[in-house]
């Protein structure tokens, strides 16, 4: 029994360390990311089933879902990095907005891929100026099509 207890704190000591360390220099928000993940999860199905619909489901769509999963991750850990480095020891406060920006504009992203789906699976379900508004910035640059 004590060498159980005594296996068990040298590998968790460890551990507390690596977690420490992924917490402040990786990522650290865990609440956002439920928040992400249901989104996301949420944007997953109702692409499959607006593509079961049209006939054009492919395991293709699976590799744009690890793909999406790597670009997002890559996206929130720059935000954690960029709201929380220091100078000397002190957090610079001039880009905190950074993080608050990143971690919108992932959820704004999943939210209108949302919309998109819920229009292609059931057209009229939102108001038409809402969706055509959106469809004015449908660009890669952002400017109006």
């Amino acid at each position: 029994m004590k060498n159980k207890i005594f296996s068990s704190a040298i590998i968790a000591m460890p551990a507390s360390i690596y977690l420490q360390f992924f917490n402040k220099y990786i990522f650290s928000d865990w609440d956002f990311l439920k928040y992400l993940v249901v989104l996301m999860v949420l944007d997953t199905f109702l692409g499959f089933i607006k593509h079961w619909i049209v006939k054009d489901v492919s395991s293709k769509a699976y590799g744009m879902i690890a793909k999406k999963i790597m670009v997002y991750c890559a996206v929130m850990i720059l935000a954690n990095v960029i709201q929380g480095f220091t100078v000397n020891g002190e957090q610079q406060a001039t880009l905190e907005w950074f993080s608050t920006f990143c971690c919108t504009m992932l959820m704004v992203r999943e939210g209108l891929s949302i919309v998109e789906n819920v229009e292609a699976i059931m057209p009229g379900t939102f108001p038409t100026k809402i969706i055509k508004r959106l469809k004015d910035f449908d660009s890669n640059t952002g400017d109006k099509l």
